[in-house]
């Protein structure tokens, strides 16, 4: 999985992995020994084949509120 993730970061900071085809990028992956997930995922287009690869997972968006408390006099 580390390498995944390091591989997704790697294409989202490379201009030209961001923007290369389906193929090349596909390509690219092979060459770099890529899971099979995330060569999966890119040829298809299909993000579940990740998905598979993380544990399904369920990532829940954090219910934090913040607040901010100033003190003030008040006559």
């Amino acid at each position: 999985m580390l390498d995944t993730l390091e591989m997704l970061e790697a294409i989202g900071s490379d201009a030209s992995l961001r923007y290369a085809s389906t193929v090349e990028l596909t390509t690219v992956l092979e060459a770099g020994r890529a899971s099979d997930a995330l060569t999966a995922a890119v040829a298809s287009g299909d993000s579940s084949h990740l998905a598979r690869e993380f544990g399904n997972i369920k990532n829940f968006s954090p219910q934090v509120t913040q607040q901010i408390f100033v003190s003030s006099d008040i006559d």
